[in-house]
């Protein structure tokens, strides 16, 4: 079931509670030989998070070790990694995927119900698991995947430069008129400095996602595969096309943006909250005041596009479900909880252990903006996608639209309509 953004609003409103420890294997079982599970992931680059939980698990448990497997750089390489695997018979033990991904792998026979797993159900009621989001990951009356974090787009700015150019409040940027205003300012002090950075090559068009949304249009809905071919989706290309023309970093690439934010010489970078950790580490490195704002929401009519992950089990065997329903407890638990929310920036599913736990206490300390972002969730909806097998491709395509928008080769509405026929190509 897809989630949707009052499925979202009630995720949040309701909260998550901390997973209490639920034994699930038997004596006999628990003295048999270790069960060593193979978890696939998307963070090829978050090492030291990876080896953190790894290590934090494996000390724990003694009759159940994990082992990481990279299988994309992304949401979507992940996702057809996991269709191959499944063709060819090697599937992990468990997958951390977007859970709007559940009813394509559930069709396909994929993922495997959690709650029919001896223990399973009882973790889900217990563990306080919004009943949201039970429905949002569930398929005929089965719940196949179980919340890990959650992450939104922010405004990272450097302040230092701003004010250098000009800039003459004490907060930062909150619209888009004064965003642009202020990156064609950071632009103009010229030499080696940078106005700003849009990552619109994010996973599933989520950038242009998220403007289009902000000013209260919608990607499709039951009603409509396609909900911005319109004057709100022109309107959130024009948006972007002009703060590109400001920032005049059209030519960079996302990994160039980032290394010049990271050095203090790009004045606005729009990127993921899980960024934040590695962005508030340069930051301090380099000796430059930081400032992380909301991303550009118009009052009244205007969402977030949030993007929620969680964890499917994938293999079939009765033995290695009850072991992978272990690990599932733990992440969902407090300590994994804090792992992944101090190490990988994202935050975290179970809110709840986020505001009573000790382990998130230096977290809190040193991260003034998780609270904050916390609560803006309240105004997020469910970021959008296909129930198509070829939903990377589509959104590849969308991509390369905005693309020639940023570098002044197609104008929005031209852009609009142009994806719009993309869009539809690939849904027949």
């Amino acid at each position: 079931m897809k989630l949707t953004r009052r499925v979202f609003a009630k995720i949040i409103a309701v909260g998550l509670a901390t997973a209490p420890a639920i034994s699930i294997l038997s004596a006999t079982e628990a003295s048999a030989e270790t069960i060593t599970l193979k978890i696939s992931h998307a963070w090829p680059n978050r090492t030291e998070f990876l080896d953190k939980m790894q290590a934090s698990f494996n000390a724990t448990h003694d009759d159940v070790q994990i082992e990481y497997v990279a299988a994309g750089d992304n949401w979507q390489p992940l996702f057809q990694s996991t269709l191959r695997d499944s063709l060819v018979g090697q599937l992990p033990d468990i997958t951390h995927q977007l859970i709007n991904y559940t009813g394509l792998f559930t069709a396909k026979n994929i993922a495997q119900p959690i709650d029919a797993i001896p223990g399973g159900q009882a973790f889900i009621s217990s563990s306080g698991v919004s009943s949201a989001l039970v429905e949002a990951a569930s398929v005929n009356g089965h719940v196949y995947a179980v919340p890990y974090g959650l992450t939104i787009p922010v405004v990272f700015y450097n302040m230092s430069l701003l004010k250098k150019a000009g800039w003459k409040q004490e907060r930062s940027p909150q619209t888009w008129e004064e965003i642009i205003d202020a990156a064609a300012k950071v632009a103009a002090l010229g030499g080696n400095i940078n106005g700003g950075y849009l990552e619109f090559e994010a996973s599933n068009n989520w950038m242009y996602q998220n403007v289009l949304t902000g000013v209260g249009g919608s990607m499709g809905d039951k009603d409509s595969a396609i909900g911005f071919d319109n004057e709100t989706g022109v309107e959130a290309m024009t948006i972007i096309r002009d703060f590109a023309k400001a920032a005049n970093t059209s030519a960079m690439t996302t990994n160039q943006a980032r290394q010049a934010f990271n050095a203090g010489t790009m004045g606005i970078l729009f990127r993921s909250a899980s960024g934040i950790p590695s962005i508030m580490e340069a930051a301090q490195a380099n000796n430059f005041q930081l400032e992380i704002g909301s991303f550009p929401v118009v009052s009244g009519k205007g969402k977030l596009s949030a993007v929620s992950h969680g964890m499917f089990v994938l293999t079939k065997d009765p033995i290695r479900q009850k072991a992978a329903l272990r690990y599932l407890e733990w992440a969902y638990g407090s300590e994994g909880q804090a792992l992944q929310t101090q190490h990988a920036g994202y935050l975290p599913a179970n809110s709840k252990a986020f505001g009573e736990s000790d382990l998130f206490a230096d977290y809190n300390k040193s991260n003034p903006y998780a609270r904050n972002l916390i609560a803006s969730l309240s105004n997020a909806g469910d970021w959008h996608t296909y129930p198509v097998d070829n939903t990377d491709q589509i959104f590849d395509a969308q991509i390369e639209v905005v693309r020639r928008v940023i570098t002044g080769k197609t104008d929005p509405a031209a852009a609009v309509a142009e994806m719009s026929t993309a869009t539809q190509k690939f849904l027949k």
